[in-house]
């Protein structure tokens, strides 16, 4: 190579640099646009419900397959969501003008959260409910306190489209994690999620975490979804068995 071509290689190598960084940058910002538009559809609901099914993934090859249900009306308050285990498990969330309430047929017992100490109803119930709830519930409320899937949605990136059940999509890439107390950052995972690229509302999300070569550990969960459907009562009201 002559001493000539030295600084073309260098301006070549600085032209690539900022392709791609400025693509990034795009993509980052597109990425943010696109959730401003999803958050912005959601609390501008006057009704919303689904079926869903949250696919696990673990070890080498070993899947659980749940199903749930959401009903929301923001007046006068009415929630509803209803979790179904593989195995034969319930878990049930719901919530009047004046209380949250949950149900854990596990337990046979039904748990009360009076407004406004209502967020726990909710925070505390993503175990049980293979974080499906820590969904779109927060998205409805439009409340920071409520875990949610853009709670702590980190970095995200736009990664081109997709279509999930006939839908074209709009495919964003990002990392999310829990934090203690402190602050302390844990449990830090890959998060993409498919975002309608018409309606804006989510159509699935996928949670990916570091494991053991040759295993897997990951959560799919898929989203069929009316906006502002006529819900009467019966679709908004649990009654918990009583205990035995």
């Amino acid at each position: 190579m002559g001493l000539t071509s030295i600084p073309r290689l260098r301006q070549a190598v600085i032209v690539a640099v900022c392709i791609t960084m400025f693509g990034s940058v795009a993509s980052g910002q597109a990425a943010e646009d696109i959730l401003q538009k999803t958050r912005a559809a959601y609390v501008a609901l006057s009704s919303y419900s689904d079926t869903g099914v949250v696919l696990v993934e673990y070890g080498t090859s070993s899947k659980d397959r749940h199903t749930f249900s959401t009903n929301f009306r923001r007046s006068p308050r009415a929630f509803l969501f209803d979790f179904h285990k593989e195995g034969g498990d319930r878990y049930v969330i719901w919530g009047d003008p004046d209380a949250f309430h949950t149900w854990w047929k596990t337990t046979g017992g039904q748990s009360d959260y009076p407004n406004p100490n209502n967020v726990p109803a909710i925070n505390q119930s993503g175990y049980q409910t293979a974080g499906s709830v820590t969904k779109i519930p927060a998205l409805l409320y439009g409340r920071d306190i409520l875990q949610g899937i853009f709670t702590n949605f980190a970095d995200p990136v736009l990664d081109g489209t997709e279509e999930i059940g006939r839908r074209k999509c709009y495919r964003i890439v990002g990392r999310s994690s829990d934090f203690y107390g402190t602050g302390k950052e844990v449990n830090i995972h890959k998060l993409t999620v498919w975002i309608d690229a018409e309606s804006y509302f989510v159509r699935q999300a996928r949670e990916e975490s570091k494991t053991l070569p040759g295993h897997i550990n990951r959560a799919t969960t898929t989203f069929e979804l009316q906006a502002n459907p006529k819900l009467d009562d019966s679709k908004l009201r649990f009654t918990a068995p009583e205990s035995k």
